[in-house]
């Protein structure tokens, strides 16, 4: 304790320094988007490796858990193949529409302001930069990032994020946010008063997204209550997905997006 005290004391300034820099930087990549991008970009591609060494680990250990999910999910996918049904995994893999790869997560966060998740899966695998992640239960985010193997997902618990939805009864539209408490819930803030709603609705992805294929559910309404100052409600929802329980992902894209982007861009020219 004697020695810990002498050594402070001695490079009392350079610790000072140190503190006062670490926190420096810590500002500005928090409210700078352009620096905060910037440093994503860099590290993905070298912590992505950390990650996935410590995997290999917990994988080993956790091989006949990881190989039932494996044999139910291609149960799943068989059936659904053969199949008919207008189901939400059935729309998600509707090649005509969305295409998907799957990918496992090595590095997962649901207790910081903005938090993102790690995939092993990069460019070389085709994971391209705004693709969704979404799971057989729901939402998880939207890629952020790219290496070469790896990629980065800013999480629906993630203040930045932001993610247009449907209340699925009557079609209603709105913004799901984030409001970095809960892990297990999110928020509508933006739905005018007058709209109809219950505790227990459902609520989806929009038609109007080019990311993510419309009905894929997200959460229920847990409560709410109206604003009268401003005529809008303020909405719990509750997460389908359990994002402190996750493991493999499906990225999915759109086929015809490109058609789509350029169509609408055409239009704005023209104005």
């Amino acid at each position: 304790m004697h020695n810990l005290i002498r050594f402070i004391k001695l490079n009392q300034f350079l610790l000072v320094f140190i503190l006062v820099e670490g926190l420096s930087i810590s500002i500005l990549i928090n409210n700078n988007s352009f620096q905060a991008n910037k440093l994503a970009n860099y590290t993905t591609q070298y912590t992505g490796k950390i990650y996935d060494y410590q995997n290999y680990l917990s994988d080993y250990l956790r091989l006949k858990k990881i190989n039932n999910y494996l044999v139910i999910e291609n149960a799943k996918l068989y059936s659904l193949l053969n199949s008919k049904n207008n189901s939400l995994d059935s729309k998600i893999i509707e090649k005509e529409k969305f295409n998907f790869l799957s990918a496992k997560i090595i590095n997962n966060s649901i207790n910081k302001r903005n938090n993102f998740i790690t995939l092993n899966k990069g460019i070389k695998d085709g994971i391209q930069k705004g693709m969704g992640v979404v799971t057989k239960n729901g939402v998880i985010g939207i890629i952020h990032s790219v290496s070469k193997n790896y990629s980065l997902v800013i999480s629906l618990l993630n203040k930045k994020a932001s993610t247009g939805v449907f209340i699925k009864k009557n079609r209603h539209t709105a913004i799901l946010t984030w409001n970095g408490i809960n892990y297990r819930h999110a928020q509508i803030d933006d739905l005018p008063v007058h709209v109809p709603i219950n505790k227990g609705d459902t609520i989806t992805t929009n038609s109007y997204s080019k990311i993510f294929p419309e009905g894929i559910n997200i959460g229920l309404i847990s409560d709410y209550k109206k604003n009268n100052t401003n005529g809008f409600y303020s909405i719990n929802i509750e997460l389908i997905e359990d994002f402190n329980n996750l493991s493999h992902v499906y990225v999915i894209y759109s086929v015809n997006k490109g058609e789509q982007n350029a169509l609408e861009n055409q239009v704005k020219t023209d104005e």
